[in-house]
């Protein structure tokens, strides 16, 4: 950090010669190493021109948030509380930093994440824990975990769904609120088989939706024969059957 004779020293060899090549020179052989860069040499002038002083002045300091910007901040965000930080920043002209803090720390108020489930019905409930049970009772045989296989399939959209990670909700309770999706847009839908000891897929279907047929094709021309040809005896465990899981043996 150059001192203040140094500072003083630029600012008369840069008021003399308006170079700041000489002003590097002249430094080098009165003060040796360390120059000062151009752009530090021409805002010591400027400073000396303005306030004929080179003194470090005091900083101002974070300027303090007014009332009048948290009532903006928090309007904006009862109008629409799924608004983002950025976009409220450049709607209102504050900082974005500003406007996470006041939310934050002055409104108490917290992002919450989207999250996509499933309605369970009270049969449901009924059903997880009939299947549980008779999961329980069914590993006591020590040879059941090795012979299971567990299935699964996937819908992949090409134009995008609810982006979880972005999207946030600000509210002082959890707003419990759901996401309509919209059906028939462009997707692949994939399929997967797991065992103890192995992974069965993926296997891609052709076209945007899965029939029954097309289902039943690629167990019995895919994945029973895969399984077939690396053990006669297992359990195949049939993901999201109408009346809850079941098994094929």
């Amino acid at each position: 950090m150059a001192s203040s004779q140094q500072k003083a020293f630029c600012v008369l060899e840069f008021a003399k010669t308006n170079s700041v090549v000489t002003v590097q020179r002249a430094f080098r052989r009165r003060f040796g190493i360390n120059l000062p860069c151009p752009k530090n040499i021409r805002r010591w002038f400027r400073q000396f021109q303005e306030s004929g002083c080179l003194c470090k002045g005091k900083s101002p300091g974070r300027p303090r948030v007014s009332e009048e910007q948290v009532a903006r901040i928090r309007a904006a965000f009862e109008r629409s509380p799924r608004k983002s930080t950025n976009r409220a920043s450049r709607e209102l002209a504050i900082p974005q930093y500003t406007v996470w803090r006041v939310l934050t720390v002055r409104l108490h108020l917290k992002p919450y994440r989207l999250q996509l489930v499933q309605a369970l019905t009270n049969d449901d409930k009924r059903k997880r824990m009939e299947f549980c049970d008779s999961m329980l009772e069914m590993m006591e045989d020590e040879t059941f975990i090795s012979l299971l296989i567990f299935s699964d399939e996937a819908t992949f959209h090409l134009s995008g769904t609810v982006n979880r990670h972005n999207v946030r909700i600000w509210g002082t309770e959890h707003p419990h609120e759901t996401v309509e999706h919209k059906r028939d847009y462009p997707k692949v839908n994939v399929f997967c088989a797991v065992s103890q000891d192995k992974v069965y897929g993926p296997f891609f279907f052709e076209g945007n939706a899965v029939t029954g047929q097309t289902y039943l094709d690629m167990l019995q021309n895919w994945l029973f024969t895969s399984l077939q040809a690396d053990s006669h005896d297992f359990i195949f465990q049939q993901d999201g059957a109408p009346d809850g899981p079941s098994f094929f043996k």
